[in-house]
This record gives C-alpha cells, structure tokens and sequence, in this order.
C-alpha cells in the first residue's frame, strides 16, 4: 500500500531545495514530469526499459487558511507549525518497501534545507536515517 508523507517548511520551497530532497532520495533515480510539471515522479528501471515510479512529489502549495492544517493533520501538528506554511505532497509506491525509505530522505532533506516538519500517519520505517530538523513524523 502506498504511504503519503507531508513536508511543511515555513518558507517556500526553492528549485535547489526540491532537487537536493532529490538527489538525497537517491540519485541513481530517474525523473519523470507528470501533468505538465506540476507533478513528478522519481523512478527506477528494473528491467531497464519500463519506468516504474517509486515517489509522486507534487508541487508545493501554500497553506495560508488559519485551521486548516489542523482539520487536516490534526492538533499536534497543527501546534508545531505556524500559518501560512507551505506544504509539499509526497507519496511513496507501496511496492518495493525502499520506496518509502526514498520517500523520507526527500522530506528529511527538504526540512534539513528550510526548516518545518515532516508528518506521516504511519512511523518512520525501520533503517530509514534521517531526522527531520523540527520534529518528525506525527
């Protein structure tokens, strides 16, 4: 099953701080722009050939609305952040399990960079390193 991560940082997130989380989540990952750009996925090639997309990271959006990041995530997070705060969607494939590792070392390197928080409704896998520098997962 696929599992979402949501970074928040309280500054937007730049070209060079998405392309370092990249490169963090693995640089042997191939890009792909989905939806004309608003949308790409970081794949890998088993077989050499057939993309298969690992991480869907879409692009950042500020959350301005006061309460809105608490009807979404909840108090604690909604305690931890301040408003506007940006936030950038990541989804990890279900399939295979390095696809969530991929994922958190994106976040991490994204909030390493600017600062915020990383929130997941499932725990950091085992083995997965990183801390996010404001908190990690909710």
């Amino acid at each position: 099953m696929s599992q979402d991560l949501v970074v928040l940082t309280p500054g937007q997130p730049d070209v060079s701080a998405l392309l370092a989380g990249m490169a963090a989540a693995g640089e042997e990952l191939l890009v792909l722009e989905v939806a004309d750009g608003p949308v790409i996925q970081l794949c890998d090639a088993p077989d050499g050939e057939t993309l298969r997309p690992l991480l869907t990271i879409e692009v950042p959006v500020m959350v301005a609305v006061p309460g809105e990041v608490r009807r979404l995530l909840g108090d604690e997070v909604a305690d931890r952040v301040p408003t506007p705060v940006w936030w950038v969607e990541v989804r990890a494939a279900g399939e295979p399990d390095s696809a969530i590792h991929f994922g958190w070392r994106f976040a991490d390197a994204v909030v390493g960079r600017l600062g915020g928080l990383v929130w997941s409704a499932s725990a950091r896998p085992a083995g997965s390193t990183g801390v996010a520098r404001d908190g990690a997962s909710s």
